[in-house]
């Protein structure tokens, strides 16, 4: 196995820790375009994130226990950048699904998709304890950055849908991937 196959697998694991989420009220929330210029991407969320780091792995996340869900990016560096090479995309994916397995996550879907022209995967995961997830994962050059969000089974098909939504799509890169540092 590839060292950075065991980077990202323990980049799924660490973080995507289960929480103790509580049941969905009617709260406003209030979203606002984060911007991480220095790892070049932005995406609007519900307040601001905290930023972590740890084995390699930059995450910024956001925890609203009164609505039982759990917002973040993380982003971290490869040795190697996949670009069209679709085996070495595939272990960076089945590196994730590995990860999310030895987190006792299990993939239910997913999906190819593609940020502009850097490509992507959308997938979703059953876990423990009535949760989902679902995460998307673009490959920008020698980067790779998770965008997932974590809930309850019940608050993705109903009440959270289209704030998962609002999260996941407004991704964006702010720079050129050429001029992003390494």
């Amino acid at each position: 196995m590839r060292g950075w196959q065991v980077g990202v697998g323990l980049a799924l694991v660490l973080g995507s820790p289960i929480v103790e989420m509580r049941s969905v009220s009617a709260q406003e929330s209030i979203w606002k375009r984060f911007t991480s210029k220095s790892h070049g991407f932005s995406i609007v969320m519900p307040g601001t994130p905290t930023e972590r780091k740890q084995s390699g792995l930059t995450q910024f996340e956001l925890i609203r226990d009164a609505e039982s869900v759990r917002y973040a990016v993380g982003v971290l560096n490869l040795p190697a950048a996949p670009g069209e090479d679709k085996k070495l995309q595939n272990e960076v994916y089945e590196g994730i699904r590995r990860g999310a397995a030895r987190g006792q996550a299990e993939l239910l879907s997913f999906r190819t998709i593609k940020l502009g022209e850097f490509p992507g995967r959308e997938m979703n995961f059953k876990l423990p304890d009535n949760m989902v997830a679902k995460w998307r994962v673009y490959l920008v050059d020698r980067r790779a950055y998770f965008i997932n969000v974590t809930t309850t089974q019940e608050n993705q098909q109903r009440g959270l849908a289209t704030s998962i939504d609002v999260f996941l799509n407004s991704f964006r890169l702010i720079s050129p991937p050429s001029k992003q540092p390494n």
